[in-house]
């Protein structure tokens, strides 16, 4: 499996996590530090962070498939 698509996979786990009513704290550390992301207690300002990576990794891939076009 491609870096990139464990990082989307990763990606997609932490935003499940992130959704549900009582995340586990522990889970979410453990993603964001796979994803080298900056953890915060606060969920919406964990959640923003998780969607602005995620914006810009399949953002990345779709520009790609468009240029290989």
């Amino acid at each position: 499996m491609a870096q990139k698509e464990k990082k989307q996979l990763a990606l997609e786990k932490l935003v499940d996590e992130l959704m549900k009513d009582e995340p586990r704290r522990q889970t979410v550390k453990q993603l964001t530090q796979e994803l080298g992301m900056a953890y915060s207690v606060d969920p919406l300002t964990q959640m923003n962070t998780v969607l602005q990576s995620m914006n810009s990794v399949y953002l990345q891939s779709n520009r790609r498939k468009d240029l290989e076009s």
